[in-house]
Order: C-alpha cells, then sequence, then structure tokens
C-alpha cells in the first residue's frame, strides 16, 4: 500500500483524533484500557516531545490507518499523562469504579515497565504500531517499521527494541521478518512478552 508517511508531529486536532480512535479499535493494550481521553493525551504529549518518533499513514479522505510510533523515554511519557494530577486523578477515579482490573494492572506496570529501558543505551523503543484492519494484508505494516527503523537511524539511534506478547504470534512473525530478533522474555504483570531487538 502505497501511502504518504506524515510524522505525528505534523498531524492537526482531526488527524490527532482519528489516531486515537484507530488506537482504541486495534491496540488492545493497558492503555488502551484506560480510555479515549488518557489515549488523546498520551499522543498529544508524543507530539509535543522532540525525542519521540510518529509516522503516520494517511489515506485520502485525511484518516489514519497505520502509525508507528516510539521514544528512548518511554517511561518519561507515561510519567507525563500523570499531569495535570486533577484531570488523571478522574480518569483513575472512573476506571476504579468501571474497571478495577484494569487499574490494578496499571499498578503492577507502572512498577516494570521502567525497567524496560535500563541499559538499552543507543536505543528507541517501538512503543505502538498498528494498522486499520481494511488497510492489512497490503504491507503497511512493514512499511511503518521500516521507515521507524529508517527514522531510528538517522536519529543517530543503533538499535530499535520493542516488547511483543508471546500470544501475538503474527506480530513477532513480522517483527522476526523485518530483523528483529528475540533478547528475552519477561512477565509484566498479567502479560508474557518477548523483548525484541533490531540492529540499525
Amino acid at each position: 500500500m502505497d501511502l504518504p508517511l506524515t510524522p505525528l508531529s505534523q498531524l492537526d486536532a482531526a488527524a490527532l483524533d482519528s489516531l486515537t480512535e484507530l488506537h482504541q479499535a486495534v491496540m488492545h493494550t493497558l492503555l488502551s484500557d484506560l480510555g479515549q481521553p488518557v489515549v488523546r493525551r498520551y499522543y498529544d504529549i508524543c507530539q509535543g516531545d522532540p525525542a519521540v518518533i510518529g509516522l503516520c499513514a494517511v489515506a485520502p479522505d485525511g484518516k489514519i490507518v497505520g502509525w508507528a510510533v516510539g521514544s528512548s523515554h518511554p517511561d518519561e511519557l507515561n510519567a507525563r499523562l500523570r499531569h495535570p494530577l486533577n484531570w488523571f486523578a478522574g480518569q483513575i477515579l472512573r476506571l476504579a469504579f468501571r474497571r478495577p482490573t484494569v487499574l490494578f494492572q496499571l499498578i503492577l506496570s507502572v512498577f516494570s515497565a521502567s525497567l524496560q529501558m535500563e541499559n538499552e543505551q543507543a536505543a528507541i523503543e517501538l512503543t505502538y504500531i498498528g494498522v486499520d484492519p481494511s488497510a492489512r494484508g497490503q504491507g503497511l505494516g512493514t512499511t511503518l517499521l521500516k521507515a521507524f527503523a529508517d527514522a531510528g537511524r538517522a536519529a543517530g539511534y543503533r538499535r530499535v527494541v520493542l516488547s511483543v506478547e508471546t500470544d501475538n504470534p503474527e506480530a513477532a512473525s513480522i517483527y522476526r521478518h523485518c530483523g528483529f530478533q528475540i533478547t528475552r522474555t519477561f512477565v509484566e504483570g498479567r502479560f508474557q512478552r518477548h523483548r525484541m531487538q533490531l540492529l540499525l
């Protein structure tokens, strides 16, 4: 699929809304579980952080149909989600009543996620990559992955690292096809994940 890739930093508000909707639809992760306002806040933070590499595939109608985003300090991005504190407290309170198991997973994740980038000098972590179901099977995921790696190399990184659930063999297979290798397997909260890396 030959679509223009637009830097996340250049998206307007409508495109950020489209990205948020796509993330919610295809990413079954803790961030999605925290709800749409938190996901949108995450991408607002990413958009304003010059250390973030973000690329979005934009359809002719302006809809985001695929994206890849990452940072050398993903734990700092997540920490910034907690500001302003009164807004974040409201989101957590809502979550505590509606989905208490997600709140428990969030607590476990806070304690373990910050350890992932330790000893990862000169590396950028690919935190999220996804493709709209209507655009799958056309090579867009591979295009985004390669473009992210190229952008990382151009920014001076020597490795791309990521984590993928062990029960997602399709994604792990795509990563391996693009040159990623499993470096270890670990447990984070209720998830078992492979840590993978690509040397640039």
